[in-house]
């Protein structure tokens, strides 16, 4: 069992998407395929199902991730062992506001742990950089190259003790006319027009906001409700979140760099390090809440 073999099967696995791996990993799609079907033979078993969409893992697949992943580490551990001291990598990376303060920092610890004598420069979103981490709504797929790290899931927020924080979850219909605080720009505002005028609902815009964070303090003033990013709520006590039945925004997350840039090969194997530690980061959180 080939580890590049490996290496192409989570790709696909992390990107739900034959031709998204063959981009991230710098190959054909028919080299993604053959790959992934090697493996199927090996083991006997489906790894993925492929429709119109991309592909879906199967239960096996999921089996064989996490192994897959550990044998890929150890082998670029087994490198490190004989590698000369790097020279410094400069690298400025452009930060999207209000994203996950502890995702962001998971990121930026294993790109610091991975990438051989790398020197990391943030920036503000609006600069010049090498790398951006922003969603892939705002990504350039003519000249960027998008490598997804996350998904924000989007909740309702309202202030403590509003009418509708007693329910487990709130329908669509019941914000008709509810009091509401807009964000523009937002990264899900097509979605969410679409989902109100397909179903009639009118709401009752009091403020249009740039941040989240304006969003949550005026949610927090009592002056309406809001659509926010699960993350953003971080645990505030004047305010309470609610699913919204049969409703599902999410924001994907990723870092992106110029597609005729040369970026190191370092930096897709703290990618995919990254998306373990964001992954398992994840679901501590929500066994906690």
């Amino acid at each position: 069992m080939e580890l590049r073999n490996l290496r192409y099967f989570v790709a696909a696995y992390e990107e739900l998407s034959l031709s998204a791996a063959s981009k991230r990993c710098f190959i054909s799609q028919p080299s993604i395929s053959a790959a992934i079907s090697i493996l199927e033979d090996q083991l006997g078993q489906p790894l993925f199902i492929r429709h119109a969409k991309g592909v879906t893992p199967t239960a096996q697949a999921t089996k064989l991730y996490p192994q897959a992943c550990s044998l890929l580490q150890a082998s670029r551990a087994i490198k490190t062992l004989f590698e000369e001291p790097a020279d410094r990598l400069p690298v400025s990376i452009s930060l999207m506001p209000f994203l996950s303060g502890q995702r962001v920092s998971l990121l930026l610890k294993t790109l610091l742990q991975t990438i051989p004598g790398v020197d990391l420069t943030l920036v503000d979103f609006d600069e010049e950089a090498e790398l951006r981490l922003t969603c892939q709504s705002l990504c350039n797929n003519q000249k960027e190259a998008f490598h997804h790290l996350w998904d924000d899931h989007y909740v309702l927020a309202m202030p403590v003790g509003h009418e509708l924080s007693d329910q487990e979850q709130v329908s669509l219909n019941q914000l008709d006319q509810m009091p509401f605080v807009s964000r523009s720009p937002c990264d899900v505002i097509q979605q969410w027009n679409y989902l109100t005028q397909r179903q009639h609902i009118s709401l009752n815009v009091k403020a249009v906001v740039k941040t989240e964070e304006y969003a949550l303090d005026l949610v927090a003033a009592g002056v309406g409700v809001s659509i926010i990013p699960l993350h953003s709520h971080n645990q505030r006590p004047d305010i309470c979140i609610r699913e919204i039945e049969g409703v599902h925004l999410v924001r994907h997350v990723g870092l992106t760099h110029d597609k005729h840039q040369a970026v190191p090969n370092s930096l897709f194997a703290a990618l995919q390090e990254a998306r373990q530690q964001i992954s398992q980061f994840a679901v501590g959180t929500t066994r906690s809440v």
